[in-house]
C-alpha cells in the first residue's frame, strides 16, 4: 500500500506539476481511442518516467512493473512489487498501486489486476519492443491475456510518438539540461592535461553535472585519447592522456531524464594541421543544417543537407557516421529514441515539429596514422522552434587546442 506518512513528506520539487501530467495523460487516452484501444499496459521505462514522475535503476527482465491507462477516463492503476514501496509512495502521480511479487505469480497478478478493473476482455495494447521485460514476458503476458478474453495488440510507440514533441515546460527543462551539459564539457576541456587518466575526465564530467542538480545519463560517457580518439560507443579507460593525444569526449547532459547530447574533441598542444582543417571543414555543417531546413520539412532533410555539406567539403572519406537521432526522456540502458534523421524503415518519416529534439554527429576515422589519434568528432543536439532549429550547446566545433 502507499504509505501516506511518506507521502505527506515530499519536501522536495516535483519534475513537472500535476496539470503536466494530467496533459500527458489526456493525449495517450486521445492516442488510444484513435488507435481503437480500451486501455494500455505500459511497461518502458523512459514512458513510465513520462508519465508518472516515476525513477526507478534497476527494471529486471522478469518484471512487468508498468502503468495500466484506460481510454474512456483518467483513471491508471501502477503495477509494482513491495520491494519499491518508498519510491511509489514518493511519486505523487501514482495514486493507485496493484501490489505485485518477484515470483512465479507476479504475471497471473499483473493480469488479475487487470481483469479486476473490467478489462481482461477489452482491446489492450502492450509494449513488447522495450528493453524490459524479456520478450518470453511479453508473450506470456499476451496470451495469458488473450485466454481471458482480451484482444491485445502492439502499442509499443503509442507514447514515444507524443514524448517525441515536447511541452513548454519539458522545453524548459532541456534549455536547463543543454547548460549543465555545456557546463560539464568545460569543465572536462579544463581538466585534460598530461597524465590525466581517461576516467578521471569521467569524474570531472559526472561531478560537474551533478553539483549542478543533473543526473546520470542513459547511457556511459564515451571517451578516448590518443590511439582511443576515434572510440565509438567505448568508455573511458585506464590511459593516461599524453601531449599531441586528441581527446574525445561525448556524453549526454540529464535533467529529470531529459537528454542533451555533446561531444566535442580536445588536442592537448598544438595538433597535426590536418585535423584540424578536416575539423574546421566540419564545423560548416551545423550552420548548414540550420540555413537549409525548416519547420515543416521531413526530418531525413537534415540528413540529406548534412550529407549534401560533407561532400561538398571532401571530407566523405574518412566519415564514420554523419547522422541523428530524437532525444528526450530516457532510462538505461537507452538515451535516445527511436526516430533516426535517416529514417528506420519500420517506422517511416517524421517532420519537423516545434518541440523535437535531436541530435546531429559528425564522426571520422582516419587510418592513415596522422600524430595524435585515430579519429575526431562533434554531436550537436537542436530543438525545433517556431522559427527553426535552435543548437543547444555553445562549444565550438573545430579542434579546440588545451
Amino acid at each position: 500500500m502507499i504509505q501516506s506518512h511518506l507521502r505527506d513528506q515530499i519536501d522536495w520539487e516535483q519534475p513537472f506539476t500535476s496539470q503536466e501530467y494530467a496533459d500527458r495523460r489526456r493525449r495517450v487516452r486521445e492516442a488510444m481511442a484513435a488507435a481503437e484501444l480500451d486501455a494500455i499496459y505500459v511497461t518502458n521505462p523512459a514512458d513510465l518516467t513520462w508519465l508518472t514522475g516515476y525513477d526507478m535503476i534497476w527494471y529486471h527482465l522478469k518484471n512487468l512493473t508498468g502503468l495500466l491507462l484506460r481510454a474512456d477516463r483518467d483513471e491508471t492503476t501502477f503495477f509494482d512489487s513491495p520491494s519499491h514501496t518508498t519510491i511509489v509512495s514518493t511519486t505523487p502521480e501514482i495514486t493507485d498501486w496493484h501490489v505485485t511479487t518477484y515470483d512465479r505469480e507476479h504475471l497471473p497478478q499483473v493480469v488479475e489486476g487487470i481483469t479486476a478493473r473490467g478489462l481482461g476482455k477489452s482491446r489492450i495494447g502492450i509494449q513488447p519492443w522495450n528493453f524490459a521485460p524479456h520478450a518470453l514476458v511479453y508473450a506470456e503476458l499476451e496470451s495469458a491475456l488473450k485466454a481471458g478474453g482480451a484482444r491485445v495488440s502492439d502499442a509499443s510507440y503509442l507514447v514515444e510518438e507524443l514524448r517525441f514533441v515536447k511541452s513548454p515546460a519539458e522545453i524548459a527543462v532541456v534549455r536547463r539540461a543543454a547548460a549543465i551539459a555545456d557546463d560539464a564539457m568545460a569543465a572536462a576541456r579544463d581538466a585534460i592535461a598530461e597524465g590525466v587518466i581517461e576516467t578521471q575526465l569521467e569524474g570531472v564530467i559526472m561531478a560537474s553535472m551533478m553539483a549542478a542538480g543533473g543526473g546520470y545519463p542513459g547511457i556511459r560517457s564515451m571517451i578516448g585519447s590518443g590511439p582511443r580518439a576515434g572510440t565509438h560507443h567505448s568508455p573511458p579507460q585506464h590511459r593516461r592522456i599524453r601531449r599531441g593525444d586528441l581527446v574525445f569526449v561525448d556524453f549526454c547532459g540529464c535533467l529529470h531524464r531529459y537528454h542533451v547530447n555533446v561531444n566535442r574533441t580536445f588536442s592537448l598542444g598544438e595538433p597535426d594541421p590536418r585535423w584540424t582543417a578536416m575539423m574546421d571543414k566540419s564545423a560548416g555543417c551545423t550552420p548548414a543544417v540550420v540555413e537549409g531546413v525548416k519547420v515543416g520539412d521531413p526530418l531525413s532533410k537534415v540528413q540529406e543537407v548534412a550529407d549534401a555539406y560533407i561532400d561538398a567539403a571532401g571530407l566523405r572519406k574518412h566519415v564514420w557516421f554523419v547522422g541523428g537521432y530524437s532525444l528526450g526522456i530516457a532510462m538505461p540502458p537507452d538515451w535516445c529514441g527511436s526516430h533516426w534523421v535517416k529514417p528506420r524503415p519500420e517506422l517511416g518519416e517524421r517532420y519537423l515539429t516545434p518541440g523535437q529534439v535531436f541530435n546531429l554527429e559528425n564522426q571520422f576515422d582516419v587510418w592513415d596514422n596522422w600524430p595524435g589519434g585515430s579519429g575526431a568528432a562533434w554531436i550537436d543536439s537542436f530543438l525545433v522552434t517556431e522559427n527553426g532549429l535552435e543548437v543547444l550547446s555553445k562549444h565550438p566545433r573545430n579542434l579546440v587546442v588545451v
